[in-house]
Formats: C-alpha cells, structure tokens, sequence
C-alpha cells in the first residue's frame, strides 16, 4: 500500500515497509532538502492537512515535524506554519572538519551523558546577540563594577522565574554567580554570620560535588533519607539547620516532593525559626509530561528559603553562570557575602546573555531542545525495553535529562551481595563506556540503590544503542 501527498515541490509517499511512517517522513524532507526539492523559506503543509491527504494519524505527522523542528531543519512562526529552515542544507553538508595529523592514543570514551546537547546549541542566535550587546558596552562591565551581577541580565532572570516558574521576585532578590558552586561557599558565609554553629543536612542520595564542598563543616553533615515522597523533614529541632532539598525533582533519584511533603517542609518554616531551606532548582526547565512544580521559594512567608539556579545545564557547560533568588531580608547580607569572597561570575558574558533572552532566543531555544530532548528520551526507553527488560527496571520520567536504571531484585537475589552496579561499571571501563553509578551517590554506597544514571539530553542515538549494548551482552555473558 502506497499513500501520497504532493507538494509543489516534493511528493510525500508512506509505504508498508519496515520503517515506521513517521521516519519515512523525515527521511524525504531531509531528501527533499538534499536535493532542492525543498528550499529555505517552502512552507510545509500543516500537520492535520497531511495527515488526512496521507490516511495516517495527526500525532504521526506530528511526530515526525517535531523531531524536524528539534533538529533544526524547519522553523515554526507563529500563526503562519512550518518552513524549511534557511540552514536545513548546512546541516546536512556541514564543513569537513580538519584532522589532526597527531595518532590517536585510544578510541573516545562512550557514555550517557545529562549535559547540554551543545550540537544543537543556536551558535548564529548566540553571535548575534555578542555582536549587539558589544557594539556599544556598558562602561561598567569594563570596570567589573556589576558585583552581584549586571542589573539587565537580573531582570530578565527575575521576569523568565515569573513566566515560566511562577516565582515572584524581584531583579535586587537576583545575584549572578558561576554555578552551583561558588552559590553553595556564598551562602554558607552569609548564615555562617547569623547563625551559631548551624547544622547543614544534605539529601541522601545526591549530587557527590555538594558533599564534598560541605564535608570540612565542623559541625558535621546530617542526612535525609529520601524516599518515596521525597525529603524526609529533619529530626532535630533544638538547633540551627540549614537544609539543602531539591523537591521539585530530586537528583540522582528524579523523584518529585508529594504535596504532603511539600506543605510540611513549609509548616516546618513557620514553627522553627531556625530552619533555612536552599532549594536547588535542578534541571527543571525540562519538563515533558503534567504540570511543572512551583519552587517552595514562591510559597514561604516566613523568608527562610533560597533558590539556587544554573544556566549551564540549559545551554552549554562551559558558560558557568547561575543565580541565587534571595529572600528580601537576605538581599544586604549576601551581597556582602559575594562581595567578601569575590565575585566570580564572568560579567563580560552577561550582557550576551541578556540579549540572547531579552530577543526570545532563550524561549526558542528551551522551546526546541524539550523536543529534542523528549525524543531522546522515549529512544533511550525503547532500547532500554528492547535489550535490558530482563536486569533492570526504571520509570519513564517525566522531566529531566536523565533516566535511573535500577537492578532488579531478583538479578541481586540470585548472586552473592556486591557492589555490582560498580563492577559493571569498572568491567565496561575497560571498553572506553563509562557509566555513572547510581551507589555511588549515597552516603554509604553498600547500603544505597544499585543502578546507573543513563543520560539521554546529551549523547546521539548510536552511542546510546552502543552503551545499551554493552549493557546487555555484559548480562547475557553473566547469564550463559
């Protein structure tokens, strides 16, 4: 059976072959576009349009322009359509890179990845806004006079927090930092000063940097067991605490904070004035399924809670900028504090920053890369069912960068108790695939989770089949 839909240009024709319909329909825009059947600027006929000339279903065509839009080959403009993207052909003929004449010591090393796909990342977007925000500089950029950051790029994080968040806040409660990092030392120096010997307590599992930023704190660490609803409240309540939560979606674990959860934590801020709550807002921007969580930030009256934010993970590693969202009784003392310990945010590339937002490059961009990264997502899953089904279990997210593979109690059961996820890890090594080993985030690796964090935002789709693969044979090989 053959089914047909002419455009000027190029005909769209589905066949009962072994390729599902939508990828025969990316596969002739990429074609058309190869050979200049479809040029910069030829609108694409819409979405329903196709697919009733065609016989298939919406979410087919649907499917198949997304996974195009992710990619960069169409653009989408308002009220008007699909277009052929000016740079389709670019992307399909890019530049020959130029080889090093150097030998190659050993092959690269494979892995999954949770960072930024920087492949996709809008470099023209990105040169245009350094150009503008450069042809005239603001004379206190050149002076580095901008301690807590330049106030333009404040307002825009503060108005992107209100959209897209539902934080009300305003562009003095903003401090630009360079990441999660040097966020973490600003804010222990500024409750360090107004609290006496204040005990930090730290979720269990997290992420392994944090711990070990925090573990010289003479007053020791304190643990909070996750578990299935989230952070647990803390025990202790004779004493200053500072708790460290990410409850929105808790990392490595992905997990939400259930409401009950949620509205106890803030309870808890209303009857210990002690308690002061840093919420890391980590990688939240992706959301892909239901409703995206307001930060508990927006919901304390009492003052008691930071928002502590990056933008490497939205765009591209090496930026190292973040922010802080500060209660308003908070403002004067940790600019102090960031004034006491230096800012180390780069203010030059902050006004680039302001512009690429401030144009609504930065809309587009989170816009595309949901897509993207949805499709990358519901790959890594389907070879996840295809080859592992037998050895691990996981739980689609519903958000993210990652997807936590666990293994399954019955594998464990029949074997005698190890660190297996790090044997597994330590044997793939040895293939250059590097995993990342769920255990390993736990106060105590022999008592936590047994699994691996697979990143799917950034590696591409081959690396991903040949990660899952390994995975498999190294099982099969166990099991003959």
């Amino acid at each position: 059976m053959t089914m047909k839909h002419a455009l000027a240009s190029l005909t769209f024709h589905l066949t009962d072959s072994a390729d599902p319909y939508y990828l025969q329909l990316i596969d002739q825009v990429k074609d058309g576009i190869r050979q200049r059947r479809l040029k910069s600027g030829d609108k694409l006929p819409s979405s329903r349009q196709l697919a009733t000339t065609l016989g298939v279903s919406r979410s087919t065509v649907t499917r198949a322009y997304d996974a195009l839009l992710a990619e960069g080959f169409l653009i989408s403009e308002a009220k008007r359509g699909l277009f052929v993207a000016a740079s389709a052909r670019v992307l399909l003929n890019p530049a020959p890179r130029v080889h090093s004449v150097a030998p190659v010591k050993s092959p690269p090393m494979l892995t999954c990845d949770s960072g930024a796909d920087v492949a996709a990342f809008p470099a023209r977007d990105w040169a245009a806004s350094m150009r503008r925000s450069w042809l005239k500089p603001d004379l206190n950029v050149l002076e580095g006079a901008y301690s807590g950051g330049y106030p333009p790029l404040k307002a825009a994080i503060a108005d992107y927090l209100y959209r897209v968040r539902g934080v009300s806040c305003t562009e003095e409660q903003v401090f630009v930092t360079s990441g999660n990092r040097d966020a973490l030392s600003i804010l222990q120096h500024t409750l360090d000063a107004q609290t006496t010997d204040a005990h930090w307590l730290l979720e269990n599992p997290c992420y392994k940097p944090m711990r070990a930023l925090l573990s010289n704190r003479a007053s020791g660490l304190g643990t909070l067991n996750v578990d299935a609803e989230g952070a647990p409240l803390p025990l202790r309540k004779d004493t200053p605490q500072v708790a460290i939560i990410t409850p929105n979606r808790q990392y490595p674990l992905g997990i939400g904070m259930s409401p009950a959860r949620r509205q106890g934590w803030l309870q808890a801020l209303q009857q210990h004035p002690s308690l002061w709550l840093i919420e890391d807002d980590y990688d939240n921007e992706y959301h892909f399924q239901g409703r995206m969580g307001v930060p508990l930030m927006q919901a304390d009256t009492q003052g008691r809670s930071f928002l502590v934010g990056s933008f490497s993970k939205v765009l591209f590693r090496g930026l190292r900028l973040g922010f802080v969202v500060v209660p308003p009784g908070q403002i004067e003392r940790f600019r102090a504090s960031q004034q006491a310990l230096g800012a180390s945010a780069s203010l030059p590339i902050q006004p680039v920053l302001t512009d690429f937002m401030r144009h609504g490059r930065f809309d587009r961009h989170l816009n595309r890369m949901r897509r993207l990264y949805r499709l990358k997502r519901d790959r890594l899953l389907a070879l996840l069912a295809e080859q592992l089904t037998p050895w691990l279990a996981w739980q689609a997210p519903q958000g993210g960068m990652h997807i936590r593979v666990m293994l399954t109690q019955a594998w464990l059961a029949a074997r005698k108790p190890a660190r297996w996820d790090r044997r597994i890890a330590s044997d793939l090594l040895e293939q250059n695939i590097r995993l990342e080993v769920l255990s390993d985030h736990y106060l105590d690796p022999d008592m936590g989770e047994q699994g691996f964090l697979l990143g799917f935002s950034n590696p591409d789709e081959a690396t991903m089949e040949q990660v899952v693969r390994a995975l498999a044979d190294w099982f099969e090989r166990q099991s003959g």
